[in-house]
């Protein structure tokens, strides 16, 4: 006769009671990492700083590599050189080289007018010089990171440049032609193989130097399978991106026009890789002909669109900000620049941006 084994009650152990001491350890508040506002750089527009660093010191960091992409007309060079004159504006970055490797040949700004004759005296743009195959920007980054004088480089742009392989297949091809033989088809030209050497290479150093790579590249139109989810597309392999430390897209938006000529282009900056914040954010500002980007219209889009401010462009609550009530924003744009309230503002976009960030994490016990 089989016996049946009776069950056996296991024990549950009760479950611990919470000291007094565990539970202030749980509600003590964890200092999170700031972000050094030192090695941070100015892009000269607010919001945009704010998405990428989540400080309106700057964007980008010293000691980085970045590229930004773009499509034409959608303001990647205005951007470098707004960049070169907010840096020129402020005392940490005196003595900072500014290199315009100008490859594609193509920039008329009227770099006095614009952004000041200080920071066209400090540019440094041999038309002469200019980095026409990848091995040559490779040469230039290596010779400045040889120099004491930290810098900030910025190449105009990626596409651009060709590369030895490149020039030596042309000059055979076009042998060929001038004899009535084939020439060779068409294969890559070897610039993402070496960009992913030098980068692998020299990332380190420049790093340790403090110096920054600003890589600006066209947008492509993809193909195949993945344009349905990524219609875009930039040259130049997996590497700019992998070394990159922020990747960002710039696309044009609605313009704003006076009878058949445009006045305003507004421009969406989308993050896609950030290294400083780890967050993939949106920012928005309008760039104004002959002038540039407009920084305080963003700001006070920005308050707006957060809901720190409310009305329309007609008639802005402001919340105390201006202190005589209600205002239209073109109003505000000039009271702000005659009061030189632009810190002032700036520091309530740096609140506004704290709180929303606050309001996003999760409302849980940490886990370590």
């Amino acid at each position: 006769m089989t016996k049946i084994k009776p069950k056996i009650k296991r024990k549950i152990p009760r479950k611990k009671k919470v000291t007094e001491e565990f539970e202030e350890e749980v509600e003590q508040e964890v200092t999170r990492r700031e972000v050094d506002p030192e090695t941070l750089i100015p892009s000269g527009c607010t919001t945009f700083d704010l998405e990428c660093s989540g400080r309106t010191e700057g964007g980008f960091q010293m000691g980085k590599m970045v590229n930004l992409i773009g499509d034409s007309h959608a303001g990647k060079t205005l951007f470098a050189f707004t960049l070169f004159a907010e840096c020129a504006l402020d005392e940490r970055f005196d003595g900072v080289r500014f290199i315009y490797d100008g490859v594609e040949a193509a920039c008329e700004f009227d770099i006095p007018y614009m952004f000041g004759q200080e920071v066209d005296d400090r540019i440094e743009s041999n038309v002469d010089d200019r980095s026409r195959t990848i091995e040559n920007f490779c040469d230039s980054i290596s010779r400045a990171l040889e120099e004491e004088e930290r810098f900030i480089y910025v190449l105009d742009s990626f596409d651009a440049m060709t590369s030895s392989a490149e020039i030596e297949k042309s000059l055979k091809n076009r042998a060929k032609r001038e004899k009535g033989q084939k020439a060779d088809g068409s294969y890559g030209d070897g610039k993402a193989k070496i960009a992913s050497e030098f980068f692998r290479l020299n990332m380190q150093g420049l790093k340790d130097h403090g110096s920054a790579i600003i890589i600006i590249s066209q947008t492509r139109d993809n193909i195949g399978f993945g344009a349905m989810f990524t219609p875009k597309t930039r040259s130049g392999g997996k590497a700019l991106k992998f070394y990159a430390s922020h990747e960002v897209w710039l696309a044009c938006q609605k313009k704003e026009k006076k009878d058949k000529r445009t006045l305003v282009t507004n421009v969406q900056a989308k993050i896609t890789k950030n290294k400083v914040t780890g967050r993939h954010g949106e920012a928005y500002f309008p760039i104004l002909f002959d002038y540039g980007i407009d920084n305080l219209s963003a700001c006070i889009n920005f308050l707006k669109d957060e809901g720190d401010w409310n009305g329309t462009n007609t008639s802005i609550n402001t919340r105390g900000f201006y202190p005589d009530g209600k205002i239209s924003k073109s109003k505000l744009v000039g009271w702000i620049e005659t009061h030189e309230m632009e810190d002032d503002l700036k520091q309530l976009c740096q609140e506004a941006y704290d709180n929303v960030m606050e309001s996003l994490r999760p409302k849980r016990r940490r886990r370590y």
